[in-house]
């Protein structure tokens, strides 16, 4: 079942919507198949624990890379993430990436907001000093340290971006950023620009900076029905999106969209929020289509000058979704074997 070539390059992100048995079965396919990573959604009323999930696919498997795709600063306290994480980093052998953002479904599905890009920097800031084996200052000037940490451990932080000073934020404070802007050549190009712009503000070279495009996929003999899958994960990145980037047809559409945005069904293709996307935004902001149309649509994707990763995210398994093992051997036979 393996195929050749730009796997290498490719990221699964998994629902916890499924029992772990099955997600682990995934990532473990995904292995095989020659995906490089797994990315976990952190969503507690969504999804199973995060880091529950991890150890156990870490457990599971012995090559492909794991992260949480993404967690957030507000639920969990740095001292809390920073364990979590050194424990993950133990149980894999190295293969452990932290992908974090300000948050989103797992804020909103509580009534709050994201967190400030301050609080997430901060955040970063006080996990990479317990992982280096420091001490912290938390609240009420408590000290605290990582005290059965034996060793210094270096994970790589990923920062997920979907705006303008978000992914500057992003090549400013993290090893790596994960767009979810779309996949459109125009989209990523004005991403890819911003990541320049805030990783030169802070002295680094772009080129330093990893750079993962989070697209949703689709993939049936029926076009149609292809969207149909990814309409939840393109509505995702739309919802987070500044309409003033839109021209005006599609600017009302996206804040129509971005007022009456559910959180709680973040994960249903079938929301009225995902129903009202047209075609046109669709193969703007995810990968669907016949296998052959994929093939086109992947292949540029990974040719795109500045994406080192391409995490795909299939439809949340569900009564009318495709199930994910099903889709990853879809993939692996009349997708990557293909692609140019």
């Amino acid at each position: 079942m393996s195929a050749q070539r730009p796997q290498a390059r490719l990221g699964l992100a998994l629902w916890g919507t499924e029992p772990i048995a099955r997600l682990i079965a995934h990532a473990r396919l995904a292995e095989e198949i020659g995906f490089e990573s797994i990315w976990v959604i952190d969503s507690q009323l969504l999804c199973r624990e995060l880091y529950l999930t991890l150890g156990a696919i870490a457990a599971s498997t012995s090559r492909i890379r794991i992260g949480p795709g993404v967690t957030q600063p507000v639920t969990r306290h740095p001292s809390v993430t920073a364990s979590a994480i050194a424990t993950l980093q133990e149980i894999s052998a190295g293969r452990a990436m932290l992908g974090i953002g300000v948050g989103f479904s797992s804020l909103r599905t509580l009534g709050r907001g994201p967190a400030r890009i301050a609080e997430l920097e901060s955040h970063v800031d006080a996990v990479r000093a317990l992982l280096h084996g420091d001490a912290v200052t938390f609240k009420n000037a408590t000290p605290g340290r990582l005290n059965w940490c034996e060793a210094p451990m270096s994970v790589p932080v990923h920062i997920a971006a979907s705006g303008p000073r978000m992914t500057q934020a992003a090549a400013r404070i993290g090893d790596g950023a994960i767009l979810l802007q779309g996949v459109a050549p125009n989209l990523l190009a004005r991403g890819l620009g911003w990541i320049a712009t805030g990783a030169r503000a802070a002295g680094k070279d772009p080129a330093s900076v990893e750079v993962s495009c989070w697209a949703g996929i689709g993939l049936d003999d029926d076009p149609t029905a292809a969207r149909d899958q990814v309409r939840a994960r393109a509505a995702a990145a739309i919802k987070n999106a500044d309409p003033t980037l839109f021209e005006p047809g599609e600017r009302e559409i996206v804040l129509r969209l971005q007022q009456d945005y559910e959180p709680a069904r973040h994960a249903s293709p079938s929301s009225p929020h995902s129903r009202a996307l047209p075609d046109s935004l669709i193969e703007r902001y995810a990968l669907a289509g016949t296998p052959e149309e994929l093939r086109a649509q992947l292949s540029r994707l990974l040719a795109q000058p500045g994406i080192d990763r391409v995490i795909l995210t299939p439809q949340v398994p569900g009564p009318d979704a495709l199930p994910v093992d099903t889709f990853l051997r879809r993939l692996a036979r009349d997708v990557l074997p293909f692609l140019t």
